[in-house]
This record gives C-alpha cells, sequence and structure tokens, in this order.
C-alpha cells in the first residue's frame, strides 16, 4: 500500500510541475508577444507621421494607442491555449453574490495595501540610495496618471480586463485544480513579478491575492470591475479631481483619503480575521506544492529576468 500511495503522490507531483511549466511558458509568451506588438505598433504609427524629436517621445511615454493593438494580439495567445471547458469556468457566473458592502470592504482593503506601499517605497529607496541609486522614477510609473484618452482607456479599462482574463482567468483556472490557495498565489506573483518594477511589483502582488480570490469566489466580472475601479476610480480619476486644487492642498486630500480608507481596511481585516484564517487553513497549499512550482526553471529564469529588468528602471545619484 505505501510503494502504491508513493507513486499516486510521484504521478501527482509530477502533473503538477508539467501544469505549472506550461501555464508559465503560455503567460511568458503572452508577456513577449504584448511587449512586441506594442514596440512594432509604436513604430509602424510614427512611421506613418514625420514628427519632432519631443513630439516621438510624447508619444512613447503617453500614447495607449501601441498597448490597445498590442491588447488583441496578447489576448490571442490566451484564447488559443485556453479549452472550451476552462472558457466556461473562467467566464461563468457564481452562485455567490457579492454585494456592495463587499465590494466597498474591498476597495478599503486595496487601500489599506496603498499605505503598506508607501512605507515600502520609502524604505526601499532608503536602502537603494545606500548603494548609489534611486527608485524614483519607478515610484512615478507607478503612481502616474494617464495623460491621453488612449492611455486612459488602456490603463483604465481594457488593461484590466486584460489582465484579469490572463491571470484570474487562464493562470488561476489552469492551477485551480491544486487548490484555491495554491493558484491564488502563484498567479498573483506572476501577476505581480510582469509590472517589472520594484515599486509597483510588490502592491500588485497583494492586489492580486485579492483579485484570484473575488475571481475564485464571486466570478471575473468582479474582479474585473474591481481592476477597474482601481485603476479608473481610485487611479485617474481620482488624480483628474486633484487637479483643480494646488500640489500642497491636493497632497493632503489624497493622504486623507487614502489614510481614511486604509484605516478602515485595517479594522474589516481585523473584524474578519477568524473568518479570513479559517478560509486559509482550509485552502493553504502545501509547502511541498509550492516547493515544486517555485523551483520551475522556467519560473527561476524568468523571476531572474524581470529582476535584471527592474534593476534596470533605477536610476543612478
Amino acid at each position: 500500500m505505501k510503494n502504491l500511495k508513493y507513486k499516486k503522490n510521484d504521478i501527482t507531483d509530477k502533473v503538477l510541475k508539467k501544469d505549472v511549466s506550461r501555464s508559465i511558458a503560455i503567460t511568458s509568451i503572452y508577456f513577449i508577444v504584448f511587449q512586441l506588438s506594442a514596440l512594432i505598433s509604436s513604430f509602424a504609427i510614427l512611421f506613418t507621421k514625420k514628427e519632432s524629436e519631443a513630439a516621438v517621445n510624447n508619444f512613447f511615454n503617453n500614447s495607449g494607442l501601441p498597448y490597445l493593438i498590442a491588447v488583441g494580439a496578447g489576448l490571442f495567445v490566451i484564447f488559443v491555449n485556453m479549452t472550451p471547458k476552462m472558457r466556461k469556468q473562467t467566464f461563468a457566473s457564481s452562485k455567490r453574490k457579492l454585494t456592495a458592502g463587499v465590494f466597498f470592504s474591498l476597495v478599503t482593503i486595496i487601500m489599506t495595501s496603498q499605505i503598506v506601499l508607501g512605507v515600502y517605497s520609502s524604505l526601499f529607496e532608503h536602502v537603494v540610495n545606500l548603494i548609489g541609486y534611486s527608485s524614483t522614477e519607478q515610484l512615478k510609473e507607478a503612481t502616474d496618471t494617464s495623460q491621453t484618452i488612449s492611455m486612459l482607456l488602456y490603463a483604465g479599462i481594457f488593461g484590466p480586463v486584460t489582465e484579469e482574463i490572463v491571470f484570474r482567468g487562464f493562470l488561476l483556472r489552469s492551477l485551480e485544480k491544486y487548490g484555491q490557495g495554491f493558484a491564488i498565489i502563484l498567479s498573483a506573483y506572476m501577476f505581480g513579478l510582469y509590472h517589472s518594477n520594484f515599486i509597483q511589483t510588490p502592491f500588485a502582488f497583494v492586489v492580486g491575492l485579492i483579485l484570484g480570490y473575488v475571481a475564485l469566489t464571486y466570478g471575473i466580472k468582479w474582479s474585473i470591475l474591481l481592476h477597474i475601479f482601481n485603476n479608473l476610480v481610485l487611479g485617474d480619476m481620482f488624480s483628474y479631481i486633484l487637479q483643480n486644487f494646488s500640489n500642497k492642498q491636493a497632497d493632503i486630500i489624497s493622504n486623507v483619503l487614502v489614510w481614511i480608507g486604509g484605516v478602515i481596511g485595517i479594522t474589516i481585516l481585523w473584524f474578519f480575521r477568524r473568518k479570513i484564517r479559517n478560509w486559509y487553513r482550509n485552502n493553504k497549499p502545501t509547502g511541498t506544492e509550492l516547493k515544486l512550482a517555485f523551483t520551475r526553471k522556467i519560473l527561476i529564469l524568468i523571476t531572474i529576468i524581470i529582476f535584471i529588468i527592474s534593476c534596470t528602471g533605477l536610476d543612478k545619484i
């Protein structure tokens, strides 16, 4: 009996490693296709116009048009690799309904994450300053608002929809059979990693955990809506409103609202701490499963490559 049990576990481990490697490989192809499509689209668009150097730089920094084109190419890769069953699971409606109260609670928890991000970014800046570098540009990239309609459409709507289909659709559903906790953690890790930004990656990872739970519990339409709300409302629209105030007033208003929302989020987490703990106990992955996943060569390679890319985003003081 022991030998049979060992063989069964060994087969399960092999299947898990194969599924993880395949899923990560496909999301990597998506990432490469997306980036290449955006780059090629940018040059193709600029080739048809005669622009000044300043206009070209402005286009590369602010236009969302290349990314809107890249969305189609990236989603094509994902949909080709989704089985009909997976598509059905991804877009199926959940029996559990997400109420306005739950949605508000999730928004405040995301705002709690923003407070943590602020503390982390300050500490990270201090650390990299010690070795002669600064992460100011990465912080700016993580908190910057859309300057054009095309970028607003991408960052606020089409980007979130695409990322949810990739990470809370394809990747999450590919790994769900190994447990919800395992699928959520690994999909959140990849979601954070592909932001390629030392400041944004930890925040994206935490938000990815929240969105993964929402997608599996309430359905992907709600994780899409929450993602859009975070990017469009808490990000761009809120920043546009603050433009009507002086910089000092805008900073005060922003900090006060984030802290109010964040404190409410902390209170909600504390109040439901037992339910959260019980959910994790029932769904947490084993150490063996996580070890098998995070020791895949492809995952290690991608992590190293993204780390190097992120390092190039730091500025020398």
